[in-house]
């Protein structure tokens, strides 16, 4: 029986008075290198931004088998499940067109309903997440105006490597039942290298209601395949090609048109870039890549009883080249410019249209003083749907002592309107016909944050205050319905939104192996037109940890308290689900120096989550779910 009780947990962890001597987690320390935020590689602890970095044994040690699992116990990270069993993340509250996701730098095509789907993004192809939470559009333009979710891959390593991962799992009733495994070879070879993986994952039905005619999570199968080729072309040069591949293939019940049909989905996700990098001298560098993005959906409803099968389809091609120079100037300035070039053709259900988009960048890190230094950036794009805009920012951290900085932005950040948005809609969904607005302005933003970062061997605390402030917000609006039943909503600009917020970040280490984390986030959102609250914005979210580790003895486990407050969770903000916390619990053991178990059990309490969030494979979506794999490196 699924407890219905909500058990409201969620805590800071504070300085303690006895802390004893012991290892730190390798993921507790600042010191490692992340690209994401300045586009060169740049010391996590000098990034004047709020980031997150999530590595390989973390994402194995979750069981998860997607980005979409991934990402549930990310901070500030919300996922909102939309029409076509879709996962989408929003980051600080803000529409998830307003946070970019991409593969390697590279953007994704959006599919249906114009949404990147997180839950077709296989685990195995990560080797690190960065999650840059605050304005980007002054290096990336449209669509980062919310943050960056950049998924680096498996990249060739110096000695010959080869991985295998599998899993198993399903909830307390037999239903869900999941396997999964991933498997690669990596290594370099004179001047060549590669880096080659595959995976495969498949996971059973969920139908807790035989007569309503709907299964709750369907039938769902993935297919993947990702590799890396380098080509070290003398001492400073390099030419790198790179393609990733998934295939998704769904299957369930659907209720439309007052019957029972069959729902058979299927997409596939390709992209490919060839890439050449060189040194410049010892203090600069060009990059000059061009890659394409590709994304085919198409969805089939065949009445299990009589009539014709309804089919829709969606194309979306996404094609870039872009050049880039990074170096010294004058010592204390690193200099970061680049020129981009992207079309996006989408064809939906026979309509299509096509966007362009030039954008200039210009970024400039510089230091002051020892302990003062400063960001300075601009991005001018010229789109082809409403013309040019310039995004400009601002960041300095200073450096108070050895474990306390502070750190500061002000940016403006643009979203300009899709071609979904813009020529095509959607007239395919159970919950409303959304019609398209070719007159739709792009969204505008202003976006301050501060935040303060203390850090020593075995205590962190991070605090950071946040307001995004956004014009012409590109918005649903409910304009009729259609034969008495089906809402019909139109995208619209909503002249004014805010959504602000705190975030707080602790790690302790405690002694004997044992740490605490905790990520804790204070949200509110609003359309400051009508005054109501916005969409898919809890006022609470928190991930609480507490983890063991014994490297001597290859043994490590964590038990995660997920807490999400309560939300609206439509588009009039007029129904609410209420808050949950969910219990999540892992451990692995190394069996050798190149083999290691692991098992967990998501929803300890078999948690019920409402209806209303629309889980797809989600937390608490399938009750209690227990697994257990194997992982070898060789």
């Amino acid at each position: 029986m699924r407890k219905k009780n909500l058990i409201w947990l969620f805590s800071v962890p504070f300085s303690l008075s006895t802390l004893c001597a012991a290892e730190v987690p390798k993921h507790y320390v600042m010191d490692e290198t992340v690209v994401t935020a300045t586009l060169t590689e740049t010391p996590l602890k000098s990034v004047p931004a709020a980031m997150e970095v999530i590595d390989r044994e973390e994402v194995q040690e979750s069981g998860a088998m997607t980005l979409h699992q991934v990402l549930t116990e990310a901070q500030s990270v919300n996922l909102e499940a939309v029409s076509g069993r879709q996962s989408t993340a929003r980051l600080r509250g803000l529409n998830s067109s307003n946070t970019l996701v991409l593969i390697d730098g590279m953007r994704l095509p959006s599919g249906f309903q114009d949404k990147v789907d997180l839950a077709e993004i296989p685990a195995g192809w990560i080797e690190k997440i960065e999650i840059v939470r605050g304005p980007s559009s002054a290096l990336y333009g449209s669509d980062a105006i919310g943050g960056v979710i950049n998924i680096i891959t498996r990249k060739p390593t110096g000695e010959p490597e080869a991985w295998l991962n599998t899993r198993y799992g399903s909830n307390t009733e037999g239903e869900a039942e999941a396997t999964s495994f991933d498997a690669g070879i990596s290594a370099t070879s004179g001047d060549f290298g590669y880096a080659v993986s595959g995976s495969f994952s498949d996971k059973g039905r969920v139908d807790e209601d035989l007569t309503d005619g709907f299964t709750d999570a369907d039938d769902k199968k993935v297919k993947a395949g990702a590799a890396t080729l380098t080509w070290q072309l003398g001492k400073d040069a390099e030419l790198v090609a790179g393609v990733t591949y998934a295939d998704v293939e769904r299957e369930g019940l659907r209720f439309k048109n007052k019957k029972e049909q069959e729902w058979m989905n299927g997409s596939e996700r390709s992209t490919g870039r060839v890439e050449f990098r060189s040194a410049l001298g010892e203090d600069s560098s060009i990059l000059l890549r061009a890659y394409r993005s590709v994304y085919d959906w198409g969805v089939t409803l065949t009445p299990i009883s009589a009539g014709n099968p309804e089919a829709h389809a969606v194309d979306q091609t996404t094609d870039q080249f872009e050049a880039r120079w990074a170096g010294r100037v004058f010592g204390s300035h690193k200099v970061t410019t680049g020129i981009e070039y992207r079309t996006e053709d989408r064809e939906e259900d026979g309509l299509r249209s096509e966007i362009e988009n030039l954008g200039v960048f210009l970024q400039d890190e510089v230091s002051i003083t020892g302990r003062l230094s400063a960001i300075l950036g601009l991005r001018f794009d010229d789109h082809s749907s409403f013309g040019s805009v310039y995004s400009p920012r601002v960041s300095a951290r200073y450096q108070l002592n050895d474990e306390l900085r502070l750190r500061g932005t002000y940016a403006e950040g643009f979203r300009a309107p899709s071609a979904f948005e813009l020529y095509t809609g959607s007239d395919y969904t159970k919950r409303r016909i959304l019609r398209p607005n070719p007159d739709l302005d792009p969204e505008t933003s202003r976006t301050w944050e501060v935040g303060a970062d203390f850090e020593n061997d075995l205590f962190l605390l991070s605090v950071t205050a946040f307001r995004n402030d956004v014009d012409n917000m590109i918005s649903e609006v409910f304009s009729g319905q259609f034969e008495g039943t089906i809402p019909i909503h139109e995208s619209c600009n909503i002249s004014e939104a805010m959504t602000q917020g705190v975030e707080v970040t602790a790690r302790v280490s405690l002694g004997s192996g044992f740490s605490i984390h905790d990520e804790l986030t204070v949200l509110d959102g609003e359309n400051k037109t009508s005054g109501k609250a916005l969409a898919y914005v809890p006022d609470v979210s928190n991930v609480l940890k507490l983890s063991y580790r014994d490297s001597a003895h290859g043994f490590s486990g964590n038990v995660r308290l997920v807490t999400l407050g309560g939300q609206y969770t439509d588009a009039e903000s007029s129904v609410k689900a209420d808050a949950y916390t969910l219990v999540n619990f892992s451990l692995s053991k190394s069996l050798t120096s190149h083999a290691k178990l692991y098992a967990g059990v998501d929803n300890i309490f078999d948690e019920l989550v409402e209806d209303g969030y629309g889980n797809v494979y989600g937390p608490g979506s399938t009750g209690m779910f227990m697994y257990g794999g194997i992982g070898l490196n060789l």
